[in-house]
């Protein structure tokens, strides 16, 4: 890659598909096209009108100011120009109309926590920045200046200690947070991988196909994190009330304070072989590299995937472009439907299909036989399928075993007031104890009052740094997050990007270009008292145009004639 001079700004160029459709779209939306809405996943409780009202004003999660200005990078082998960067650092980053990302290399120190902010939120970890101090070190004197003591290598100017339970990206972002925010007391990591925090979204797609090695998938914005590390280290309880956490062995460890950021686990199908190395799910790394040895051993031709999300989809995107043939067996229909809808879920179908892969709907494996050299599967409507691999992506499970019976609320998730605190079994917000990502439910007054939980990566870095700013306020203090969230995928070269809970919409409009040409921004609204509601917005290969829905999601729009005449018929 070849670097300019310094201080001017920096061109990436997507690599043009094949196939794909590449004019330029009109900035003025064209005629609306109403389609299909998603199915419902939860039953939505609206929100009073004051909570509405006040909705309209809710802030972006907050940044921790930089005092030095930093240099940016961007890998070329990893953008794929997704635009969460100029969502994140407008000033630094920019989509041309062309498809082409522009960077300025050199950030003042007025933008260098957005740019900070950015490297974190990148789809594909493809943003690195040079130089800076670092955000909080203008609050904690010259912390920064100087190489951090280790925990446990020398006296602390505090005897507090706040445990972070998960090694992920949820646990590694309020981590961060807590020293940016100047917390000097010990601060300890507990992970039961043994490996540091690095990007999952890449396990079933960039790393399962050769193309990122296991080095390539860790953090690099928050490397330099001062805390201990206890790796490999399964909890095994929770005591609530004497604020400890309960490890093998008997081992107790005390906290002051404690983020809960367990994440989720893999879901399996009770009836499918347990002890097969023929079956097999993708959640952590090391689920990824056995999935990738197995397939290599088994000298795998043909992959059955089982599961309809995004998961399966990119699983089948992998495999395809390994040179494998492919069926994608799914019991609801169409694909992606919970997510996107049926008509959009249906044009993933078509993606899918034309690239090759044997797309099942609507069935079920009901009988599995391990033969050895071969899987022989048996569907619902009684058709074998012979495979030489299965590997599951249904979806996942809250990692809230080992908090069972300890006084909190974990019926789906940790429960969680709207600032992050965890509630215990009788309603109450926990001061010392918040929870952030995958595990954690929360009520995104964006919305609504409904509690819910969202599983991307965006979300995870947001949820982290809040649950920290929260942990360090306390309830009374503390702000509410109502962040928006953002997810993306890619499907045989097709971009497909989100913000906002689509799946709450019950009605979808096509606001710019057009389903045939598979090019579209579709914009996602419900009924409320208060007028129709803005909850997502979806774009196919149209990252810039879906820059503009960001802002709008959570807000309501006026009632037209015309729309209240269409809804009566």
């Amino acid at each position: 890659m070849t670097h300019p001079d310094p201080g001017h700004p920096q061109v990436r160029t997507r690599p043009t598909a094949p196939n794909h459709s590449h004019e330029t779209v009109p900035s003025v939306p064209r005629q609306a096209q109403h389609v299909t809405p998603p199915a419902q996943q939860h039953t939505v409780v609206h929100q009073s009108p004051a909570i509405l009202a006040d909705s309209f004003s809710l802030a972006r999660p907050a940044l921790v100011p930089e005092d030095e200005p930093v240099r940016i990078s961007v890998d070329n082998n990893r953008c794929h120009i997704y635009g969460i960067c100029q969502q994140e650092a407008p000033e630094v980053f920019r989509i041309s109309e062309g498809g082409s990302l522009h960077y300025t290399r050199g950030v003042p120190a007025e933008f260098a926590a957005r740019a900070r902010q950015a490297a974190r939120c990148c789809p594909m970890q493809a943003i690195a920045i040079e130089g800076g101090q670092g955000p909080g070190s203008g609050s904690s004197g010259d912390r920064r200046r100087t190489p951090p003591v280790r925990s446990g290598a020398g006296a602390r100017a505090s005897s507090r200690r706040i445990v972070v339970a998960g090694a992920g990206l949820a646990g590694l972002s309020a981590a961060a947070r807590l020293r940016d925010r100047g917390f000097d007391g010990e601060l300890v990591v507990v992970g039961e991988e043994a490996h540091r925090p690095y990007s999952r979204p890449p396990l079933s797609k960039q790393y399962l196909s050769g193309e990122l090695s296991e080095e390539q998938l860790v953090f690099r914005a928050d490397e330099a994190l001062d805390a201990h590390w206890l790796l490999d280290t399964r909890l095994v309880g929770l005591d609530l009330y004497g604020s400890a956490l309960e490890l093998p062995g008997g081992e107790r460890l005390p906290f002051e304070g404690l983020v809960v950021a367990t994440g989720v686990g893999a879901k399996r199908l009770p009836e499918a072989p347990l002890l097969s190395e023929r079956v097999r799910t993708i959640r952590t790394l090391g689920d990824a590299a056995a999935v990738r040895q197995a397939m290599d051993a088994a000298r795998a031709r043909h992959v059955v995937i089982l599961g309809g999300g995004f998961v399966g989809c990119e699983l089948a995107c992998t495999a395809r472009e390994s040179g494998l043939d492919v069926t994608l067996v799914v019991h609801s229909a169409p694909l992606l439907r919970r997510v996107l809808g049926e008509r959009l879920g249906a044009l993933v179908g078509g993606i899918q299909r034309r690239a090759g892969v044997d797309v099942r709907l609507g069935t079920q494996v009901v009988d599995w036989q391990d033969h050895g050299d071969v899987l022989r599967l048996r569907l619902d409507d009684d058709e074998i399928i012979d495979c030489d691999f299965v590997v599951l992506g249904l979806g996942s499970e809250p990692r809230t075993e080992w908090l069972r019976g300890s006084g909190l609320d974990v019926s789906d998730g940790v429960l969680c007031a709207p600032t992050c605190h965890a509630i215990d079994a009788w309603g109450r917000p926990t001061p010392h104890i918040v929870a952030a990502g995958d595990v954690a439910r929360w009520p995104n007054l964006r919305f609504d009052s409904e509690p819910r939980r969202i599983e991307h990566l965006i979300h995870a870095v947001e949820m982290g740094q809040q649950a920290a700013d929260a942990l360090l306020r306390g309830p009374e203090r503390a702000a509410r997050f109502a962040p928006v969230p953002r997810f993306w995928s890619e499907q045989h070269g097709t971009r497909i990007q989100a913000v906002g809970i689509p799946a709450l919409g019950t009605e979808v409009e096509i606001t710019e270009g057009s389903l045939r040409s598979e090019r579209f921004v579709a914009r996602y609204t419900r009924d409320t008292p208060h007028g129709p509601q803005i909850v997502g917005a979806v774009a196919f290969d149209m990252p810039l145009e879906l820059l503009d829905h960001r802002d709008q999601i959570g807000r309501t729009r006026p009632r037209s004639r015309t729309t209240n005449r269409r809804r009566r018929r």
